[in-house]
């Protein structure tokens, strides 16, 4: 995961917001876990990379970061 930058906002995409931060915002059953850049708090639990594409933003519940999956693109 990364930050977003200022004024980076993919078209038609959203952010989750984790209410609770001992709970990940998503759970699925992929490969990867996904972690807040800036506490390490967990915020997408086995997940798979097509389900965590730029559109996906997750805002922590610990800190408030507004994270995005780092992609290729």
């Amino acid at each position: 995961m990364r930050e977003i930058r200022e004024g980076e906002v993919p078209p038609d995409g959203g952010t989750a917001v984790q209410e609770d931060a001992d709970r990940p915002a998503f759970r699925g059953n992929g490969p990867d876990d996904y972690v807040c850049v800036e506490c390490g708090n967990l915020l997408a639990e086995s997940m798979n990379a097509v389900q965590m594409t730029f559109k996906v933003r997750v805002k922590c519940g610990r800190c408030k970061t507004v994270n995005v999956a780092v992609t290729d693109d």
